[in-house]
């Protein structure tokens, strides 16, 4: 693709007014493109939904509701640390969603390349992916899916949170998939694991194991990769415990907790962790270098593959 717009060959036009490139990635039941918005004239992303033959009707159905969950929770948020949805554009009866396109890794590739990371990365990923959180909260949406994997460190050095495909709005019915209602064993809630109903705590239980993934370069729960043991883990087993000490291992703590009530507040979580970012009003991911001196550099401080 040029800066202009994508090449003319080759190329699949869709809603009048965006075309169709490069293959950015795909899934079991959805396929992202790069695309190029002929009005506004800038790049985006294009997420349409794949469908290999066989699949039950049903399976499809969920999938398909599962887009239009994530365009309609993004579609009335406006962050800067939460992907964009610029519009839904009906292609044969199939939804495709056009996204902000933003060139980035996600934290759990990062982590897989890089080990664990430095107090700064972390303290930046955590205070971003709060506010994003945040928004959504009170905006009534429940991401229900917080991991590495759903956290995106653009090139640029910004924080975005994206998949809001579990997403629910308090106003939802709920889904009755428990697949889809669950998200992900290694960093599910408890109270979640255990079938209780979801609030926005397990967004904070989440967040919470998603940084101790950033500080351990592991997730927090997972049995020899048997996601039936794992959730079992998560329901009876302890909470681990980050090594080291300091803000970000508090914070760590504060949020996973097993009662969902006391888990540490959004606003208090960016509070902690302010102090060790250089620009709160800007925060951006910083290039992997020696922790502060004022941190133990330790290895669990210091310094996937996508879901």
């Amino acid at each position: 693709m040029s800066e202009d717009g994508p090449d003319a060959e080759n190329v699949r036009r869709i809603g009048g007014r965006y075309t169709l490139s490069d293959l950015l990635g795909a899934g079991a039941m959805g396929t992202v493109w790069s695309g190029y918005d002929e009005v506004l004239q800038r790049r985006v992303a294009v997420k349409e939904l794949k469908v290999p033959p066989g699949v039950p009707a049903q399976e499809v159905a969920e999938a398909r509701e599962r887009i239009m969950r994530e365009a309609r929770a993004l579609g009335g948020l406006s962050h800067p640390n939460i992907i964009t949805v610029f519009d839904v554009v009906d292609v044969a009866g199939e939804p495709m969603v056009v996204m902000e396109l933003v060139p980035s890794r996600n934290l759990a590739t990062i982590i897989g390349e890089q080990g664990t990371l430095t107090i700064q990365q972390v303290a930046v990923v955590g205070f971003a992916t709060a506010g994003g959180l945040r928004a959504a909260h009170r905006s009534g949406i429940t991401h229900r899916d917080v991991k590495p994997g759903n956290v995106l460190i653009a090139d640029d050095g910004r924080v975005k949170l994206t998949d809001f495909g579990i997403a629910r709005n308090v106003a939802d019915a709920p889904m009755t998939s428990a697949g889809l209602v669950l998200g992900s064993p290694a960093y599910i809630a408890p109270e979640v694991a255990a079938g209780q109903p979801v609030t926005p705590a397990a967004d904070l239980w989440g967040l919470g194991a998603t940084l101790f993934a950033a500080v351990e370069g592991r997730p927090p729960y997972d049995v020899n990769g048997d996601p039936v043991a794992t959730i079992t883990e998560v329901v009876d087993g302890d909470v681990p415990r980050p090594r080291g000490a300091g803000p970000v291992a508090d914070v760590i703590m504060a949020l996973m907790r097993k009662e969902p009530d006391a888990r540490m507040p959004l606003e208090e979580v960016r509070s902690r962790l302010r102090p060790l970012i250089d620009d709160p009003d800007d925060p951006l991911y910083p290039a992997r270098r020696t922790p502060r001196r004022s941190a133990p550099a330790s290895p669990s401080l210091a310094s996937p593959a996508p879901s």
